[in-house]
């Protein structure tokens, strides 16, 4: 299928705006043709499916990038730690409307919106979390110690470590709020390493 001018001066100004992430040679690739940036061999591709508008790119370039990674409009070929570290090196050469992005960057801050918010993002059933979630259900980083460690392990990892940090004795109290549905509840382990104080939680995420 052939291109229409349009089509081609958008592909042109896209690859242009791209040229200026130099500090180290890549290839883009888009349908038949093939766009060398950098002096040397490309250390990775980056393979669009569909061209960034160049307005989208002027706007915000992070956002315009990684929805169109998230679309399926462009993959990487290689390794996409490299290619990351490539353009993140390379933040002050993005370009930022702030303008434009008012209403991302600055919502209201009224009770209203705030709630809505809120709900937008959480309010959307267990069966969403639990889908990239451990057994634990937490909600917050684990710590892995080794390299074969499931993310449960390295959940139960991180709340030993909370655990010896705080060591808790007699007469004091743990609160666990806001870090998914009660961690320290479904870690089995924690109620017995936690020496002799109190284990408590509170929080409106609730406990599946």
């Amino acid at each position: 299928m052939f291109e229409t001018l349009g089509e081609k001066a958008e592909e042109k100004a896209m690859v242009q705006f791209l040229e200026r992430f130099t500090d180290y040679p890549f290839l883009i690739k888009f349908k038949n043709s093939e766009y060398p940036i950098g002096e040397g061999e490309p250390t990775f591709t980056v393979n669009f499916k569909e061209t960034i508008p160049l307005a989208e790119l002027l706007k915000s370039t992070s956002l315009a990038l990684g929805e169109a990674y998230m679309r399926g409009d462009l993959d990487i070929e290689g390794n996409l730690y490299e290619a990351l570290d490539h353009f993140l090196g390379q933040m002050s050469k993005f370009s930022t409307n702030e303008s434009a992005l008012k209403k991302i960057m600055f919502s209201s801050t009224s009770k209203k919106n705030q709630e809505k918010e809120v709900t937008s993002h959480y309010d959307i059933g267990n069966d969403f979390y639990k889908l990239w979630l451990d057994e634990t259900m937490s909600y917050s980083c684990g710590y892995f110690i080794h390299d074969d460690d499931s993310l449960y392990q390295a959940q139960v990892n991180k709340v030993d470590y909370i655990l010896k940090k705080l060591h808790l004795e007699e007469g004091m109290s743990l609160l666990d709020i806001g870090c998914g549905w009660g961690t320290i509840y479904r870690i089995p382990e924690a109620h017995q390493r936690s020496g002799p104080g109190r284990l408590s939680y509170s929080g409106t995420d609730g406990l599946p």
